[in-house]
């Protein structure tokens, strides 16, 4: 019995690397883009740490943040997780260009008003 748990969580392990390197690979062989963009929505996602039995306080929370993009001309919407500064920084309904490399965002560069 245990070892069988013991390769199933090989092959549980094999199967996380993979998809990760995979994804890596993929951006990484596709062409950076940049296209103008309306931000659409912004929201975030809590993620609360784990405490060990001796510890008497809470950790505090992870968060993720991110935005939903449109384009103004074709091409569907697109989400991308975003630092914090970049998340606080940016209005909705803000246009600007986006830039990225297959699934992964580089930047956001916003119209200036003027």
């Amino acid at each position: 019995m245990g070892r069988i748990v013991f390769w199933i969580i090989i092959i549980i392990a094999a199967l996380v690397i993979g998809r990760r390197l995979y994804t890596y690979y993929y951006n990484q062989s596709q062409p950076e883009r940049s296209i103008a963009v309306l931000v659409l929505d912004k929201r975030h996602q809590e993620f609360m740490g784990q405490t060990r039995r001796d510890q008497t306080e809470l950790p505090p929370p992870r968060v993720n943040y991110y935005v939903t993009f449109r384009p103004l001309e074709g091409d569907d919407e697109r989400e991308f997780e975003v630092g914090k500064l970049l998340y606080e920084q940016i209005q909705l309904e803000q246009t600007g260009t986006l830039i990225f490399r297959g699934h992964r965002f580089i930047a956001f560069v916003p119209e200036v008003d003027g």
